[in-house]
């Protein structure tokens, strides 16, 4: 599997990209508050956070994919007060049910950055696994397997017994 870069119009700060896809996966770094000069927006948490997931967003439709496929984001504060205010505007971004898995952390953040999220989204493309585990579905076909293999040696004496008689 090739890792590949998401190509995006968020401007280059530092020797990393935005996001990268591996198979199905997109890893999507910390987003912040940044305009397209690279600076950071002033302004509460409220107005930084809806920046943050409007970057955010940007990555994940740039991968292809929507914020309906993020099944993991960090949220990362430099205040924990500022947490109820951070999460009224992301759960304006994440609404729909079931949504990602999160950690929120306290963190010293660069750049003056009142919150940075970063998460992981994944492509369902196709059917799901019947199984929630694919071990135990291999293991059903063994089972499977044997069952079958009995059956038909049961059978196969069922009939050599016939034909000696």
């Amino acid at each position: 599997m090739q890792k590949v870069a998401v190509p995006t119009d968020l401007p280059a700060i530092g020797p990393f990209s935005w996001g990268v896809k591996l198979g199905d996966l997109v890893f999507v770094a910390g987003q912040g508050p940044l305009g397209p000069d690279g600076k950071v927006i002033e302004g509460d948490i409220r107005l930084q956070t809806r920046k943050t997931l409007e970057n955010f967003r940007k990555v994940v439709e740039s991968a292809g994919l929507s914020l309906d496929d993020v099944v993991s984001t960090t949220v990362y504060l430099k205040d924990l007060e500022d947490f109820r205010a951070m999460n009224e505007v992301y759960s304006e971004f994440f609404a729909a049910e079931p949504r990602p898995a999160r950690a929120t952390v306290r963190a010293d953040l660069l750049l003056g950055m009142k919150v940075e999220i970063q998460g992981i989204a994944y492509a369902v493309k196709g059917e799901r696994l019947q199984s929630p585990r694919p071990m135990r579905a291999s293991m059903a076909k063994k089972k499977k397997s044997k069952k079958a293999a009995k059956k038909k040696a049961y059978y196969a004496g069922r009939k050599e017994k016939k034909a000696k008689e």
